[in-house]
């Protein structure tokens, strides 16, 4: 499969009896499903039986056909039914980021437009603000941290929720108020 028809969205793995794992998957088509951990937590063996609840497809049952680095490849087990829900479904989050513009929120250009941005390992970047809503921002920034990680936006808890050309646009964890948000706003 080509990259643009890969969907990369947040989830959590959960093992028989086990604990849940946080993790990014990479889906290109309902047949097999590529995990990758965010967190240290255990990786299943080739055969397990899996349950993982993606943010954008919902509760996935699967069986493991092979571990990576950090992760694991598994096959979905689901009817075709539910096979072509989930189809139906990433084709409409394919069209989603072919279109222009998917941010709900209205957007402002603020005053002050230079941020720090706090990376994990205690890595600092410089940044530069495009645009910001009550609850993201678009960011110029030149390393660019994988979506799903949590940054420090100013003094904002963030997550990256996705790459553009020249950055990423994050989204905060707590959006601002209507009484607090305006272009003089800094960040």
């Amino acid at each position: 499969m080509l990259d643009r028809f890969r969907i990369t969205t947040k989830g959590r793995y959960c093992l028989s009896g086990g604990e849940d794992v946080p993790c990014l998957a990479d889906v290109s088509a309902t047949d097999f499903i590529e995990l990758r951990r965010l967190t240290e937590g255990p990786l299943p063996q080739a055969g397990a039986r899996v349950i993982c609840y993606l943010d954008d497809l919902g509760m996935l049952d699967g069986v493991v056909l092979h571990g990576r680095p950090g992760g694991f490849v598994f096959q979905l087990v689901a009817n075709a039914e539910r096979r072509s829900r989930i189809e139906a479904r990433l084709e409409w989050m394919r069209s989603a980021d072919d279109r222009e513009d998917q941010r709900k929120a209205a957007r402002i250009v603020p005053v002050y437009r230079d941020v720090r941005i706090a990376l994990q390992g205690a890595r600092t970047a410089e940044a530069f603000v495009t645009d910001l809503s009550m609850t993201g921002a678009a960011l110029i920034l030149d390393r660019r941290p994988q979506v799903g990680a949590t940054v420090t936006v100013g003094k904002r808890y963030a997550t990256v929720v996705r790459h553009t050309p020249e950055g990423v646009g994050v989204a905060f964890r707590m959006p601002f108020g209507p009484l607090t948000f305006n272009e003089r706003v800094i960040l």
